[in-house]
Order: C-alpha cells, then sequence, then structure tokens
C-alpha cells in the first residue's frame, strides 16, 4: 500500500518478507559495528549548549560515490531497485543503476526516559536547494516503537517495521526518540531516481553528483 501524505509517500511492507528478515538480522547482529556521534544537527554552538544532543549510533554503508563497508554493501546495494522499480522494470541490461546515491546510513537510538526532538535538517544541506530538491530522502524502520520522524510539514512518520518514506531531499525533518523499545534503527537512503532524461543529464554531468561530494568535502557539513 502507498499512502500519499502532502509531501511525503508512505509504504508498508516495503520490502519481500525474506529480504527485509535478512537486512534486520544482519543490522541487528553483534558484528555489524556502530558509531557513537555526539551531535545530530544544530543550527549554531550557541542552540546545542542550550540543548544539548544526546546523541546516536551510526554506521555508514555508502557515501561519497563509494561504499564504507563492503562486507556488507551488498546486502544493500539489493535494495537500491526497490527505490525506483518503475526505471528498473524498463531496463534491459542486468545490474542497471535505478538510483545514484548520494549516502547511506544507519541509525540506531538507544532508548531515553522522555521523548527527545532533534533539530530540523536537511540531510542535503551541501547542495542548493533547486538541486536537492530533485534528490529523494528515504527512511526504511528496522523495527517498531514508538518514536517518530517529524517533517516540517508537521507530517509525523510513526517508526513501524518494514515502513519506508520517501521526500524530497530539500525537506526539512527531525527524528524524535522512544521510550519504549530498547532502539530504534533506521536506514537512511539519500539518491537520485534515475530516468531516461536523468541519463542524459548525468552524461553532462547536471545531476549534482560532484557538487554533492565537492560542497560537503569542502565545507566538512555533516549531512
Amino acid at each position: 500500500m502507498i499512502e500519499k501524505n502532502r509531501v511525503s509517500i508512505i509504504q508498508d511492507n516495503f520490502l519481500p518478507a525474506e529480504q527485509f528478515a535478512e537486512l534486520k538480522a544482519n543490522i541487528c547482529s553483534p558484528p555489524f559495528d556502530w558509531h557513537w556521534t555526539p551531535i545530530i544537527a544544530y543550527d549554531n554552538e550557541e542552540t546545542y549548549l542550550a540543548q544539548p544532543s544526546p546523541g546516536f549510533f551510526i554506521h555508514i554503508v555508502h557515501e561519497n560515490n563509494m561504499p564504507f563497508d563492503p562486507k556488507y554493501y551488498n546486502l544493500f546495494a539489493s535494495i537500491l531497485n526497490h527505490l525506483n522499480p518503475e526505471y528498473a522494470q524498463n531496463q534491459d541490461q542486468p545490474g542497471t543503476a535505478a538510483v545514484i546515491i548520494g549516502r547511506i546510513r544507519c541509525n540506531l537510538n538507544h532508548r531515553l526516559p522522555e521523548p527527545y526532538k532533534y533539530m530540523y535538517h536537511s540531510d542535503l544541506e551541501c547542495l542548493e536547494d533547486r538541486v536537492a530538491a530533485e534528490w529523494t530522502t528515504s527512511i526504511l524502520y528496522i523495527n517498531t516503537n514508538n518514536g517518530y520522524t517529524e517533517l516540517e510539514t508537521g507530517e509525523k512518520i510513526e517508526s513501524v517495521e518494514n515502513r519506508l518514506v520517501s521526500f524530497p531531499a530539500n525537506i526539512e525533518h527531525r527524528g524524535v526518540t522512544q521510550t519504549d523499545e530498547q532502539t530504534r534503527i533506521v536506514v537512511n537512503f539519500n539518491y537520485l531516481k534515475m530516468t531516461e532524461a536523468g541519463q542524459e543529464a548525468r552524461r553532462k554531468g547536471q545531476v549534482g553528483e560532484e557538487q554533492y561530494k565537492s560542497r560537503r568535502n569542502r565545507e566538512g557539513k555533516e549531512v
């Protein structure tokens, strides 16, 4: 089922059950490494000091046009065609990329006594707004809990296992932590959907890939 709520599109039971079970089992297994980051997003130091972030854990799968963790990359690469199925189904050559990936990252929030609302942010703040609007941010929820995602439009998306929410990458959003389950785990995808016109734009270097990479490196922004 696809439910349209203004700027966001919600897809429940996004992945086939067997594929999702394999993904979840790997992400929740002890060998899957997580790295602590104390800061998620804030406007300036004054804002951060006024409301210190509880931090979260991350696992970067892919960024800056290359996989960070080859051991797990294929597990996530198999999801990409599901992000743009119409294009993938119409390609004669197997392995044709259905999306251009900016970043794939797993996030893990630990349980807190009270819900914590992180700062609104765009995952592609390193891109100009008009370029970021052509990209898509998708969030895949790995487990069900009472945390949620909130968009700047006021939309709230509950954390439901195997649910995917997608919206234009220039839309600001924030995570809200859970109080019930021990963890809240999501996989965040930032990508450009390929189209026949997009293939031509990519060849001409007009889709923002290099802009994403060069501006992020130059400005050192966390997106």
